[in-house]
């Protein structure tokens, strides 16, 4: 017989692995986060009207940590708090609230994932990262007392205190439901040595200028046109919104709420009374366009608009909102790409930085790393689905060989080949695991890197989801040499050729010529990197963000005749 479901329903950071874990080693099915899709169910399923946990309430039992905050507008769902709703669901379930000390959780979470989780939630909140210690501390009593209030004097609901707590006490707690013989480790001195290192790192983070602080309203203002101009597409056909830009394209109603694809069929999103976007849970194909609803809805309450955010430069039919398009593309208007430009993104402006010396304290070094990217030339083959496809076919098979040849002749692959290990330069790839078996199944070689060394010269070679790598090396003091290969981000238009970087010819086949002119112009070299940075600073600015997003949108209204 399966015993009762159990949840736990306080905070992150409060011990859920342990608890996890706890009911795993005594062979109990748990789910503990499931990278955010326990939470994701949870907040959908209310707003849809049916039964959340469904995928999972078969066969498992406890369920911990659940929520989700991500690196792309999101709604911040900490479904631990839907505890009204679980119970209702789930009536003969056992519910453990979970406690520390107020103050050492507040550290303790701005620290967690390096700090990125804090500055990703104060990022989705719209607010500076200092304001989180009194927003978490105030979240943290309110769900407390309704915890208590709502489970009043029912023996199914227990709270713990993991700062007193022993592992005995969590066994001897569940022990009416469950056996639980085998506890876990407590966390050992490491755990409790680096916390002691909490409040200094606290303070830095909390010292760090917020992004967009002292940026003047005519600069701000100045940008802003720039960006929105250059989002506009230079062409348009005029062809409305009746017809569907692409095949994949989705038609989103703001006003309305509503997402259809482009045959007409509802996707599964729910408007929640926040008015953020809700994602059923795993749907991780259309993640790129819940984040972009999300932004829009931030900046926007009416209109109706294409969005086709694929990972690569659309060709359209009609007026589309797009990440990448190439350069004089019909109907395509730019909008900021998920993940890699999302303001507080490590990686993207405004984020904390690691090492970055001043361009003379640097090595006098070319440098170049980044993953298998980009197309064979006159093969629309991209190396990305290259390396898929060496994985899922027979080596020997003819798609396989087929797929070792993108690989060979792609942009990257000949790049390095044709300039790693000469004098000046530090070049090489990247690659997980899972690309390494696929260079290996090919029947090539390369040498394979994992770290980012600092030089004087940062080069950035277009990818195939365009130039990702760019932005984080312009906010740097290297100077960057960049690879002009057509396609166009929300960005490109602010950044120009010999102003704020190097520009290099397709495939970097003039390397050598531009490291010539760099190493015998360095002071021009200093203002050109100097001149990113500032870029870099404004686009950073969260009000910018939103001004340019805003103008975006009515531009688009009135290509196609809404406004």
């Amino acid at each position: 017989m399966m015993p009762p479901k159990f949840f736990q329903i306080g905070f992150n950071k409060c011990g859920t692995t342990f608890i996890a874990k706890l009911f795993d080693l005594n062979g109990i099915p748990a789910v503990h986060w499931a990278e955010g899709a326990l939470a994701d169910d949870i907040a959908y399923s209310r707003l849809a009207g049916r039964a959340p946990l469904q995928p999972w309430a078969e066969n498992t039992v406890a369920f911990t940590d659940m929520e989700s905050v991500r690196f792309l507008n999101m709604p911040i769902i900490e479904a631990f708090k839907e505890y009204a709703f679980l119970d209702a669901s789930f009536p003969d379930a056992v519910f453990l609230l979970n406690t520390r000390n107020v103050d050492d959780w507040v550290a303790s979470r701005y620290m967690h994932w390096g700090g990125s989780y804090a500055r990703s939630y104060a990022a989705n909140l719209g607010v500076p990262l200092a304001d989180l210690a009194d927003i978490w501390t105030r979240e943290w009593h309110a769900h407390i007392a309704g915890c208590r209030a709502h489970f009043a004097g029912r023996s199914r609901f227990l709270e713990i205190d993991i700062d007193t707590a022993a592992p005995d006490d969590y066994r001897d707690a569940l022990a009416p439901w469950f056996d639980l013989p085998i506890c876990p480790k407590i966390p050992g001195a490491g755990v409790r040595k680096a916390r002691k290192a909490y409040p200094a790192r606290l303070q830095q983070m909390l010292d760090a200028p917020a992004a967009g602080n002292g940026i003047r309203p005519e600069r701000r203002a100045r940008l802003v046109r720039r960006l929105a101009a250059f989002a506009a597409p230079a062409r348009l056909s005029g062809q409305g919104l009746r017809r569907p830009p692409t095949t994949q394209a989705l038609r989103v109603d703001l006003a309305a709420g509503q997402v259809r694809d482009a045959e007409g069929r509802p996707m599964p999103f729910e408007r929640g009374p926040d008015g953020k976007f809700y994602l059923e849970a795993q749907r991780f194909g259309l993640l790129r366009t819940a984040t972009t609803l999300n932004d829009m809805a931030q900046v926007a309450h009416e209109g109706v608009y294409w969005l086709d955010m694929q990972p690569a430069a659309v060709t359209t039919q009609s007026p589309v909102i797009a990440g990448l398009r190439h350069h004089g593309a019909q109907d395509v208007f730019l909008w900021p790409a998920p993940w890699l430009h999302r303001i507080g993104n490590d990686g993207f402006p405004g984020a904390p930085k690691g090492h970055d010396p001043a361009f003379d304290e640097r090595p006098d070094l070319a440098v170049w790393r980044g993953g298998i990217s980009g197309h064979a030339s006159g093969d629309d083959t991209k190396a990305e689905d290259a390396i898929a496809t060496l994985l899922a076919r027979p080596h020997d098979s003819a798609k396989a060989l087929q797929a070792a040849a993108v690989i060979r002749h792609s942009n990257s692959w000949q790049f390095v080949r044709q300039h790693a290990g000469k004098a000046g330069t530090d070049i090489g790839f990247t690659g997980d695991d899972r690309t390494r078996r696929a260079i290996a199944r090919a029947g090539l070689s390369t040498d394979w890197h994992s770290d980012m060394p600092l030089g004087r010269y940062a080069i950035s070679l277009a990818r195939s989801d365009g130039d990702a790598d760019f932005l984080p090396l312009a906010d740097s003091h290297a100077v960057v040499l960049k690879e002009e290969e057509g396609s166009e981000s929300f960005a490109s238009g602010v950044f120009k050729p010999w102003r704020h970087y190097i520009p290099l010819a397709l495939g970097g086949a003039d390397l050598d010529e531009r490291l010539d002119w760099a190493r015998a112009n360095p002071d021009e070299c200093r203002q050109i990197s100097a001149r990113a940075r500032r870029i870099c600073a404004g686009l950073a600015d969260p009000q910018g963000r939103r001004q340019h997003l805003a103008q975006v949108l009515a531009a688009y209204r009135t290509a196609t005749g809404q406004d």
